[in-house]
């Protein structure tokens, strides 16, 4: 497929035996859908904003710029090295190696953290955010990122409204796979405020907020045409508050919101796409809030419309996840030269195949897929094998399977089912923090199948932090239950004795030596473990 989207728009969809998208919810339907964003927002190489100019007061009006600085104006960046701090820059903001800044309160589209560091990001009036980079050098960090896990921060923050505090500063954003929820599976092209708001609620009443889950992610079907200055406009039937409103909201929930475009002309469900309007669009994002998007292909001949629409959203200095889909048929479109663009320079993650749906046989492909691609992954950029499809009408050890698998791959983890009506066997394992903390770890490798047994019998092993740690699955394919084993010398361990813990079960297992055997890993089932070497 990768040649074909660089040459020509295309009529048909993928060869998965799904049908063309209508806009239709349900398991089978087709999407050129999904993808996740991590928190923080984009940037290039050192960010929107350079290293060391300074800042003048909280709202960054006054402030001096370093040697061939620029001065701030009300709301806006500093750039260059050097400088002094100008009249009433006692914030510091942007400022040279100042530890220690004065915490910012959280501020829209994530809070600050104290500490800040060298990567001198600059604050807009009230704003409470920074210009950080994709996971370019100058990037800042600190605890408590903008609003989420690998937010970034500075120093000095100013005082904001409606964001959130992160759980840690990173040098990139989206530095763990983003973790959220999208509206495309379950209710295709009918989101409206009153169903993200529904959803933005059972985050937090259902735990999955607390387990890390944090962006709600609208789709397709938002918008509705634009005004006579060529601005998107939303859907005033469903979303009779404006996106603005609704991100207010979301943002007071402690979390994020997300968004969906183009770069056709229309949207998949034949919306208003985005076509020549991406720097347009990613100032309007930034105006509302917007912590996320996904842009989508959608039979655009343009693939470098993805490599502007990144420009524009770091050009906004609002830290956005960048999801794109460059994917229209079979097949990855990931770097040249099979690929006219390089997506893990322009984007957080990329969809690797066409879309995923409540099948064994879809998701399955999808691991097939991602298992080539683990020399793509990493802090900041993922491969996106699409949505998850557990509580949408797998058996649960499927859905075990399917969660399982999608963190061994460090795979995004966007769910894609009624978070509001879920049953109690879904949320345990959608919330199980073990397996999550394989997804989330930071060291941020993919994992890779490293043994087998026939066809159908697979140990995969993924790398973790700290010393002689794996985490491993046991996947069985098979149409029975089946003894599976995992050997030391496989996934990389020294021989000898190391503690095993079941992820799943949530219980340590005890010390094991040279190998692991789990004596009945269920039929289109998985056992998850953690082995760690003895000191």
């Amino acid at each position: 497929m990768v040649a074909l989207p660089l040459l020509l728009g295309f009529v048909g969809c993928g060869t998965n035996g799904d049908g063309a998208r209508t806009g239709g919810s349900g398991g089978g339907a087709a999407q050129q859908r999904d993808s996740a964003i991590g928190s923080g927002g984009n940037s290039g190489s050192g960010g929107a904003v350079g290293q060391g100019g300074t800042a003048g007061t909280a709202s960054g009006q006054g402030g001096g710029a370093g040697a061939g600085g620029r001065t701030i104006g009300s709301g806006g960046r500093s750039s260059d090295a050097g400088g002094s701090a100008g009249t009433g820059g006692a914030s510091g903001l942007g400022g040279g190696t100042q530890s220690g800044g004065t915490t910012g309160a959280p501020g829209t589209g994530g809070g600050l953290g104290s500490g800040g560091s060298t990567g001198g990001g600059a604050l807009g009036s009230g704003g409470g955010r920074t210009d950080g980079g994709l996971a370019g050098s100058g990037g800042t960090t600190g605890t408590g990122g903008a609003g989420g896990k690998g937010g970034t921060t500075s120093t000095g923050g100013s005082t904001g409204t409606g964001g959130s505090p992160g759980t840690g500063g990173s040098t990139a954003v989206a530095a763990t796979p983003p973790m959220g929820w999208n509206s495309w599976n379950n209710f295709g092209c009918s989101p409206s405020e009153s169903l993200i708001k529904g959803v933005a609620d059972a985050f937090v009443s259902s735990g999955m907020a607390a387990a890390g889950y944090e962006y709600v992610n609208i789709d397709d079907c938002w918008m509705s045409g634009r005004d006579g200055s060529g601005n998107l406009q939303a859907d005033s039937g469903k979303f009779p508050s404006g996106i603005k409103s609704l991100a207010d909201y979301v943002h007071g929930k402690g979390l994020k919101l997300g968004i969906y475009e183009t770069p056709s002309s229309t949207t998949c469900a034949g919306k208003t796409g985005g076509s020549g309007h991406e720097s347009q669009d990613a100032k309007t994002f930034a105006s509302w809030g917007i912590d996320y998007l996904k842009y989508d292909h959608c039979k655009t001949t343009d693939m470098q419309a993805f490599v502007r629409m990144g420009d524009a959203l770091k050009a906004t200095g609002r830290p956005i996840v960048y999801s794109i889909n460059p994917v229209y048929g079979t097949g990855s479109c990931i770097a040249p030269p099979k690929c006219a663009i390089d997506c893990p320079k322009i984007a957080n993650l990329w969809r690797i195949e066409f879309d995923i749906n409540a099948s064994w046989g879809s998701f399955t492909g999808l691991i097939n897929t991602d298992a080539a691609l683990a020399q793509y992954a990493a802090p900041g950029h993922w491969n996106d094998p699409d949505m998850l499809e557990v509580g949408r009408g797998m058996s649960a050890d499927e859905d075990k399977a399917h969660f399982g698998m999608w963190a061994i791959l460090a795979a995004p983890l966007i769910t894609g089912n009624d978070i509001r009506s879920m049953n109690a066997a879904t949320k345990a394992i959608l919330t199980n923090a073990d397996v999550i903390a394989v997804d989330q770890d930071p060291l941020g490798q993919q994992g890779t199948r490293v043994a087998t047994s026939g066809s159908n019998l697979e140990v995969w092993s993924k790398v973790m932090s700290g010393t002689n740690v794996r985490a491993v699955a046991l996947f069985n394919r098979s149409g029975s239950a089946a003894s599976m084993t995992a050997k030391w010398s496989d996934i990389g361990l020294p021989a000898g004795a190391a503690t095993v813990r079941d992820l799943y079960a949530q219980k340590d297992l005890g010390s094991s030596t040279d190998s692991y055997t789990a004596t009945s890993v269920p039929s289109h089932g998985i056992v998850m473990l953690k082995v760690t070497s003895a000191p």
